[in-house]
């Protein structure tokens, strides 16, 4: 037995006969745009320098941050800075005379070390037009490279 019931008039409205509202049109929200910078990293298969994008987290292209990046890309404990300082249009990058590229690296390594920071630093610092690697004893000198005090390692 089924029973069907129904209340109300039969003045209820169709179904054609109510109105949806609009489809609401989604609007994309802008993304903010990633920036990044170019530093150069040593790809130790190859034994070669690579250019690698990371991610810029301060608008900020001192040379200091630039080195900082530098350092941090090359993944290397035993690489230490122990002051960064730009004079005009110079860089000067001081390394511990512990660490490597001074102690501790042979040749192909530590010029691959100084070329990272040195094309890293002419391609993004701006007003930089040479940089000069020293360590903390005065001018570089390690057991494959020596360098005068104001001597520059790299220039453009």
């Amino acid at each position: 037995m089924c029973l069907l019931c129904s209340c109300g008039s039969t003045d209820a409205p169709k179904a054609s006969d109510i109105s949806t509202p609009a489809a609401l049109e989604e609007t994309p929200l802008p993304t903010p745009q990633m920036e990044t910078i170019t530093v150069f990293t040593i790809d130790s298969a190859s034994m070669t320098i690579l250019p690698s994008k990371v991610k810029k987290n301060q608008d900020d292209d001192s040379l200091s941050y630039i080195a900082e990046l530098v350092l941090n890309n090359l993944g290397d404990d035993d690489i230490r800075l122990s002051k960064v300082e730009q004079d005009g249009d110079r860089a000067v990058l001081e390394f511990d005379s512990e660490s490597k590229p001074v102690k501790d690296c042979d040749e192909e390594m530590e010029n691959l070390i100084l070329e990272c920071f040195a094309n890293s630093i002419l391609d993004n610092v701006e007003g930089c037009h040479s940089v000069i690697f020293r360590t903390d004893k005065g001018a570089y000198e390690s057991d494959n490279l020596k360098m005068g005090i104001d001597e520059a390692y790299a220039s453009r």
